[in-house]
């Protein structure tokens, strides 16, 4: 395990270049793009975790994703993205102009040790501070030093992640009662063999990435699956700092869905202040013996899956969580299904002089559920006494996951190890039948997993626009024994009072007060009356729309060009324009009928200063508070655009939006070459390519026909000679 910091109250945000910004772009969906790839100048910036799917949803310009943090999303984005941001209602914290030089990371300490040191580092930058995360700018030098002084140290890659803003719950009906089964196969795990397992790292000396015996120690772990009666075993490497390292990945395939998997993991490799002398038994041969333990029990009662369940040992955690971050990152890639994440790191250190049997359970946002779970059957089949926590939440393999948008669960021994990166990390200062204690519960929470329903994916809740109404979407569930979906309602989080049963996969949630939060929860329920995971969302249902959002403004050859992001009330009729001259007051509406695009162009203008906002207006007649009003001065001259023809590439708004099966996408070619307009889904799944071809400058429209879609939310993106831009789209049958 990484260095790590105790739990306390969290950091307030740093307000070094408190700047917000304003306007209405959308981000690339490559979630593989890298800030390699992007413009150098490139703004780094805090965004609230609230706001990150909105945010997503509006730019024009790219906005990339690259890490979590717990209440905000670390985001880059362009110069010209800032005034836009703002005028779409979002505040982000601006914390650095990137530059080829500059290099990130987090930063955490273990127990006793102050994240302020880390600021005395020379060539060291702090600038942001959550809880117990620390997101630093640093060269190699620094980011070297702050490792040999037992930091943890984890440096941001910027591969795009997808923004997750769903919460779980564990479902109300969630079984109290012990499953004989379930007891039947924890006991089998055996004091004996986690020993065997942690005498057998602990023999290697040193497990040290950098070491020439880390290969050896990937086959001893693969070896050791192979005894146990797994037959699916394999090395996945990757390539780092110049040396191959090797993950080791074993396979019990499942029987009843077998794209489903959860991965339980700990990595193998370890550290010392004398890195020829790192035996690591508590950090972290311990984790290793968990998932080792876990598989060979199963493989010994011949336990069938009905998902697919991987067992790993992670390679180069030390150097910064490299093999699951590696690991993690192509998953997500695929988009494979993985539908939780349990990390095991340092379970063998106890204080025996104290009765307690404390155990951490380290939570992530969004994947609360899964941790209540693994505490939930700590409690029901183990003697120990789970404890809750945020802290080291960076620290270790699951981070890496919840990084790309996975359920993640971790657990950690409650007293710290006082051998903690030292020679004397050995098996005799260890309490195994605490470890196995915690093997059990981990045992017990994957078999409890297993056998629930999925969790749903793809949870929409749409404001129907009458005031009382909320329409709920989620995606389909093709699961052989689902008997039903559960959709629960209430005014708090997790606490219900309205309950639903639909087998489809949207419903219409009636009799709601207007401008009242709502929260709603889909879970899925089997044939048995199980229930799985509850998946939430919330909105408000209003009676008038809301004000539109992202309004901007440019002087093309046709006029001036207004563009706003669309709104998403089901009974949204279209928009008003206003315009005023010279001074934002005395504003003239501009249309006759409801304009039903979000783009407007005015050609009846001269020069001047002209002042202009927009309102959305709802099939009874209701109309919503002007949205931010934008300037723009002109001074009109003769062009050299033919008459009609674009200047620049550009992506409209489809119409209709939201659609039934089939929509338009118009948009501008502003010079000849190749252009390609795609639909992704949200987590950047690729559902159609509507144009990959050789363009002429002018202006289009691409045809999608979803008849054998999903209804969902969906990504449209242009691009065309190094422009890029991307729409949400909303399909609803």
């Amino acid at each position: 395990m990484q260095t790590r910091a105790h739990s306390g109250p969290g950091r307030p945000l740093m307000s070094l270049l408190a700047f917000i910004a304003m306007v209405l772009l959308s981000g690339t969906s490559a979630l593989q793009s890298s800030l390699a790839q992007g413009v150098e100048g490139e703004l780094l910036v805090a965004i609230p975790s609230e706001d990150c799917l909105r945010a997503k949803g509006i730019v024009i310009d790219p906005l990339r994703f690259y890490h979590r943090l717990p209440s905000h999303v670390l985001a880059g984005i362009t110069q010209r993205a800032l005034s836009q941001l703002l005028n779409a209602g979002i505040t982000p914290l601006i914390l650095d102009t990137r530059t080829p030089d500059g290099r990130y990371a987090v930063v955490t300490g273990h127990p006793g040790m102050e994240q302020v040191e880390a600021l005395r580092t020379p060539g060291c930058r702090s600038l942001f501070s959550q809880g117990d995360l620390v997101l630093v700018r640093g060269g190699d030098a620094a980011l070297s030093e702050l490792r040999r002084r037992g930091f943890s140290v984890h440096e941001i890659g910027y591969a795009e992640i997808p923004p997750a803003v769903l919460t779980t719950h564990l479902p109300g009906m969630h079984s109290q009662q012990k499953s004989d089964l379930i007891e039947a196969i924890i006991s089998q795990v055996s004091d004996s063999m986690v020993t065997a397992f942690i005498q057998g790292l602990q023999d290697f000396g040193t497990r040290y990435w950098a070491n020439v015996n880390r290969d050896s120690v990937a086959r001893w772990v693969r070896s050791r699956y192979i005894e146990a009666g797994l037959t699916d075993v394999s090395p996945d490497s990757f390539l780092f700092s110049s040396q191959w390292q090797q993950n080791v990945v074993a396979t019990i395939p499942g029987t009843v869905n077998p794209d489903a998997e959860i991965i339980v993991g700990g990595h193998h490799d370890s550290y010392s202040y004398n890195v020829s002398l790192a035996p690591g038994a508590d950090d972290n041969a311990s984790g290793t013996a968990a998932a080792l333990e876990m598989a060979r029990v199963l493989k010994l009662v011949d336990y069938q899956p009905r998902v697919t369940l991987r067992f790993m040992g992670f390679a180069a955690e030390e150097a910064g969580l490299r093999g699951s971050a590696s690991y993690a990152q192509r998953a997500r890639s695929l988009n494979r299904d993985i539908r939780a994440m349990m990390n095991y790191d340092m379970i063998g250190s106890r204080n025996q002089a104290q009765a307690d049997r404390d155990v951490l359970v380290v939570w992530y946002t969004g994947a609360e559920a899964f941790a209540d779970l693994h505490a939930a059957t700590a409690q029901l089949y183990t003697t120990l006494s789970p404890v809750m926590t945020t802290a080291h939440r960076g620290s270790s393999d699951s981070y890496s996951f919840w990084q790309q948008g996975y359920n993640s669960v971790f657990c950690i021994e409650r007293d710290f190890s006082p051998y903690y990166h030292s020679p004397s990390d050995l098996l005799q200062y260890l309490d195994i039948p605490y470890a196995s204690e915690i093997i059990k519960a981990g045992l017990a929470m994957l078999l409890t997993l297993d056998q629930m329903p999925p969790p749903v994916a793809g949870l929409r809740v749409f404001d129907c626009g009458d005031g009382s109404s909320l329409l709920a979407a989620w995606d389909s569930v093709e699961v052989p024994d689902v008997a039903v979906c559960r959709i629960s309602v209430g005014r708090t989080s997790g606490v219900y009072d309205t309950t639903y049963m639909q087998k489809g996969g949207t419903q219409l949630i009636t009799g709601l007060n207007a401008g009242e939060r709502y929260y709603i929860g889909v879970s899925v329920m089997d044939m048995i009356g199980q229930e799985g995971i509850v998946t939430e969302q919330t909105a408000v249902p209003r009676s008038v729309p809301l004000s539109p959002a992202g309004l901007w403004a440019v002087d093309t050859s046709a006029g001036v060009r207004l563009q706003w992001r669309s709104n998403h009330e089901m009974d949204l009729h279209g928009y008003n324009v206003y315009r005023a001259a010279n001074t934002p007051a005395a504003f003239a509406r501009l249309n006759t009928e409801p304009v039903t695009d979000t783009v407007w162009i005015d050609a009846g203008v001269g020069s001047g200063q002209w002042y202009y906002n927009v309102t959305a207006v709802d099939s009874t007649g209701n109309e919503s508070h002007p949205s931010d009003t934008v300037a723009i001065g002109l001074v009109v001259s003769v062009g050299d655009v033919a008459e009609g023809m674009p200047i620049d590439f550009r992506l409209f708004q489809n119409y209709p939006n939201p659609f039934n099966a089939i929509t338009q996408i118009p948009y501008d070619v502003g010079s000849p070459g190749p252009v390609e307009l795609t639909i992704h889904d949200i987590l950047g799944r690729k559902v159609a390519t509507l144009v990959k071809e050789q363009k002429i400058a002018g202006r289009y429209v691409a045809v999608w026909n979803a008849t054998a879609v999903a209804s969902g939310v969906y990504v449209c993106t242009f691009r065309g000679r190094g422009f890029i831009q991307s729409r949400s789209v909303v399909l609803l049958k």
